[in-house]
């Protein structure tokens, strides 16, 4: 009809107006369909922004596969229209991130976005997404700010917990379960790796316990011998880090090889131990305890599963990352399912996908939102062991349904 209104002279547009309206009326009840059904014809376009090289490289890798182990079940299909997946490596830097993403809002036109890894790349990421008004599912960065108050959008989703959902309570669990109390805190010298130390530092004070030294190697770290000889310095009985990524082979191994395991006992955030990682540390990952979202290991029907599914694709037991990816991908083909595949109004989108969080099968338990779009999930405290001729992350203790506002108020005042 707008088309028809350019091609009357001005002079002849009142004479013409009246017949148009009409024609409008009348025909708009049956065009309306039509018109939904041709723009929803063509693939739910999902663009993802995460590293596939760099130093993160391998939290990216797992995170796609497991959202592809989930999209090829479904066939690439949901609520009747095909699925069409755009890639790009955002190599783990905040500035080639949001290149990236630009690049898939604003050149491809996806529909929604997936990722990053990198706290650094989200925050980077937090004010285009938020004026563009594309919904963006988070995987696995989890700096607290990012869905904190002040800093929070409504159009970003994210499904890893937050710094203090793991961090935090750990403190206090390492109180109530071990005889430890003096701690020697380390972190990589990046967001993520600031933010997990200071959380667990907090909730250990706050339970009473002691931090003697704390540590930040940066990224990319060879030799830890500068941070792991001032242990000894210390009357630290025990050592608490968060080390991530191609860096936590080397750690764990180092702090054997330097005389600390079996003298001093190591804790931390599970990427220090992640599932993926385990192979190449061998027994000097033995005796680890560490906390976050997901293991392998965790018995229910929805994770054997999955753990099944993904062993016999890839040929290994699925990391954290992977169950994010996993997650992420059913939670976006609930909600395409769920608006029947009419996923071009960005508010209804991300709106189903609030609402489908409740209705899928995460192979890490149960999910749901909190107000500020941040998950609430089990936080699992795990400890590595062997059984058979593989090393897991087995369950020593579940705490369910964690929320950022009952962990964030050692920062987050009222």
């Amino acid at each position: 009809m707008v088309r028809m209104h350019s091609e009357i002279p001005f002079s002849g547009l009142r004479r013409a107006r009246p017949v148009v309206f009409c024609l409008a009326a009348l025909l708009a009840p049956a065009l309306a369909p039509a018109a939904a059904q041709a723009a929803a014809s063509g693939p739910v376009t999902i663009g993802i922004v995460l590293p596939n090289t760099g130093p993160l490289a391998v939290v990216g890798q797992e995170t796609v596969r497991g959202f592809d182990l989930y999209m090829n079940k479904i066939g690439l299909r949901a609520g009747g229209r095909e699925i069409l997946v755009i890639k790009e490596d955002e190599e783990g830097k905040p500035d080639v991130g949001l290149t990236k993403a630009k690049k898939l809002v604003e050149r491809d036109g996806v529909h929604l976005v997936l990722g990053p890894t990198n706290s650094a790349t989200a925050l980077a990421l937090r004010d285009y997404i938020d004026a563009q008004r594309i919904p963006l599912v988070v995987p696995q960065a989890n700096t607290r700010i990012l869905t904190a108050p002040g800093k929070a959008s409504r159009w970003i989703l994210r499904l890893i917990e937050t710094s203090d959902q793991g961090c935090y309570p750990m403190g206090a669990w390492m109180m109530k379960n071990t005889p430890y109390r003096k701690v020697f805190a380390m972190g990589a010298d990046f967001a993520i790796g600031h933010h997990s130390a200071e959380a667990f530092m907090a909730g250990f004070k706050a339970a009473g316990g002691q931090v003697v030294k704390e540590v930040y190697p940066p990224l990319n770290t060879l030799d830890f011998a500068p941070y792991l000889t001032q242990i000894a310095a210390t009357p630290a009985d025990f050592v608490w880090g968060w080390i991530g990524g191609s860096d936590s082979p080397r750690f764990v191994k180092q702090y054997q090889e330097y005389g600390f395991k079996g003298k001093v006992p190591l804790y931390g955030y599970n990427t220090m131990v992640d599932d993926v990682a385990l192979p190449a540390m061998g027994d000097a990952a033995l005796g680890i305890t560490t906390v976050g979202h997901y293991t392998a290991a965790i018995d229910t029907p929805a994770n054997r599963s999955f753990v099944q599914e993904f062993e016999q694709k890839y040929r290994n037991w699925p990391s954290r990352y992977a169950e994010a990816g996993y997650t992420a991908a059913q939670l976006i083909a609930q909600a395409t399912a769920d608006l029947q595949g009419a996923v071009e109004d960005r508010a209804k989108l991300r709106d189903a996908l609030l609402a489908a969080a409740e209705r899928i099968q995460a192979p890490r338990g149960p999910i749901r939102f909190d107000k500020y779009q941040q998950v609430i999930t089990d936080i699992y405290i795990m400890r590595v062991e062997r059984r058979g001729d593989r090393l897991v992350n087995a369950v020593v203790e579940r705490i369910p349904a964690v929320s950022q506002e009952d962990t964030w108020k050692w920062w987050q005042k009222p």
